[in-house]
């Protein structure tokens, strides 16, 4: 159903973003029309200043006169007692709408609810500056526009790992679209030039194979947030609609203050994690973040996940470890609270502290804020599982893979292995469990050998068990079984048996 509102005469369609006077068109800017949409949506209560200059003008500093600008210029039109002036607070629509204003308002709601939301892929943004080096940073921009569009729950966004296989290969467009099942399509570019920045940034329909918008931009490295943000208002506002994707669809992240703190981010984010050299240098880049920039809450819950890493994986690692990461990945929260990442980690670190109501609230609070991110999701089934409801974790989980079958890091398979170990699917836990352990990941050796144990595999046991014993000599029942944080003392009792049986020393 077309919606249109109509009111004094004229009539306005915010499909076809056109406004009729006595049926004929009038000349209306694109930023007047979006004003009046704001005010009409918004008919019943008073629309303070601020809240429209964010609506029209996302992300961007505007003067309060250009508001003025685009009221006069409707008053001028509509007649001056159109709009409301509540002085120093804002504005409120004033004209009386048609006797269908009901059923508009109704056909709007369930066109919003039945409507599939527009889908799109970000591929990785090329790197352009002729050093591989450099790749990460291209990389890093490619990521932070994917969790940023993801933010809005009016879009489908396909993850990083369906769109990075595709990097540095020559692709259909339309044959692409296909692949992924999505309508459009971001690629762009990344240069840097010393103090200069230049981004290049196109979205195209992948079914016609037309470009639907195209922009570069140079601008000094200091504006590289606000370009960001920039690309990521135009595709929402080019798909969506300026209005209708207002700032309560999504809670936008602050960038950190300073380049040099989020380009160390960058570098360690791009590390390979499970390698044990890697994951120091990553380590080394979080604390130089947070040196830079104490402010900066994503370093703090990174560099968490590595701190905590190394309680999880080495037992003579004292509690102040652990201690640790959590104050980080509390700290983290504080400085963040708008940051999916740093609830979903707070969440994990919370588990570890046996804080259970705390751990599921923050793993949900991730999960809510971003519902297209896949490792929020699947962190948040590992907790679940944790808490003794491993049927709904093993669901979020399988669901991560469901939304994007090329996600598959070491941790997830882990994690599928622990929620079938905690419902006794011990067969069914072997292929997950195999396809995510490494030597230095001790929590999924010790599972992996209770497993087999538990099957009567005794010699793939044995074997197991040598190569945990290699990595942690000093590995017994009750230490492993100590470093797993099950709520349910009946999970725990059980892993101890298959340990036992498996021949850790008890």
């Amino acid at each position: 159903m077309n919606i249109a509102y109509r009111f004094g005469g004229f009539e306005l369609n915010p499909a076809t973003r056109q406004l009729l006077a006595e049926g004929l068109p009038v000349a209306l800017g694109a930023r007047a029309l979006d004003v009046l949409l704001a005010l009409i949506e918004r008919r019943e209560r008073l629309v303070t200043k601020e809240e429209l200059l964010e609506l029209v003008w996302p992300g961007l500093v505007v003067e309060e006169n250009n508001l003025q600008v685009q009221i006069s210029a409707l008053r001028k039109i509509l007649g001056p007692q159109s709009i409301a002036t509540i002085p120093g607070r804002g504005y409120r629509f004033a004209a009386a709408l048609g006797a269908d204003e009901a059923l508009a308002a109704a056909a709007s709601a369930a066109a919003t609810s039945s409507r599939e939301p527009p889908s799109i892929a970000v591929l990785p943004f090329l790197n352009m500056g002729g050093d591989p080096e450099k790749d990460y940073f291209a990389d890093g921009i490619t990521e932070d526009v994917i969790t940023e569009l993801s933010r809005w729950r009016s879009l489908a966004v396909t993850s990083r790992n369906s769109t990075f296989r595709f990097k540095g290969k020559a692709v259909d467009m339309q044959r692409l679209g296909l692949e992924l099942g999505v309508r459009f399509l971001v690629e762009g570019s990344v240069r840097r030039m010393g103090e200069r920045i230049r981004i290049t940034a196109q979205l195209i329909d992948a079914e016609s194979g037309n470009h639907v918008w195209g922009e570069r931009f140079d601008r000094p490295m200091a504006d590289l947030f606000a370009v960001q943000d920039q690309v990521v208002q135009t595709i929402v506002g080019t798909l969506v609609g300026r209005v209708q994707a207002s700032g309560a669809d999504r809670a936008r992240r602050r960038p950190p203050s300073s380049l040099d703190a989020y380009d160390h981010v960058l570098r360690g984010n791009a590390l390979p994690w499970d390698d044990p050299a890697a994951a120091a240098e990553a380590k080394r880049a979080f604390a130089r973040a947070i040196e830079i920039d104490p402010g900066y809450g994503l370093p703090h819950s990174l560099l968490a996940a590595l701190v905590g890493r190394e309680w999880e994986n080495d037992l003579s690692a004292p509690r102040e470890t652990l201690d640790r990461a959590f104050a980080l990945a509390q700290r983290a929260v504080e400085l963040a609270e708008d940051e999916s990442t740093c609830h979903t980690i707070l969440g994990q670190f919370c588990l570890e502290q046996r804080l259970f109501d705390l751990a599921l609230h923050h793993a949900a609070r991730g999960v809510e804020m971003n519902p297209a991110n896949q490792w929020n999701r699947a962190d948040f089934g590992i907790v679940l599982s944790h808490l003794g409801r491993a049927e709904e974790g093993l669901e979020l989980l399988r669901d991560a893979r469901r939304a994007d079958p090329y996600f598959g890091p070491g941790w997830y398979w882990r994690g599928l292995g622990v929620a079938q170990f905690v419902l006794r699917r011990h067969a069914d836990a072997l292929p997950d469990l195999e396809r995510g352990v490494t030597n230095n990941s001790l929590r999924a050796l010790a599972m992996l050998a209770a497993c087999h144990a538990n099957l009567g595999h005794s010699e793939r046991a044995r074997e197991v068990v040598a190569r945990c014993l290699a990595f942690q000599p000093g590995a017994t029942v009750d230490k492993l079984v100590a470093r797993m944080p099950f709520k349910d003392a009946g999970d725990s009792r059980h892993l101890a048996e298959c340990l036992r049986l498996a021949g850790i020393p008890g």
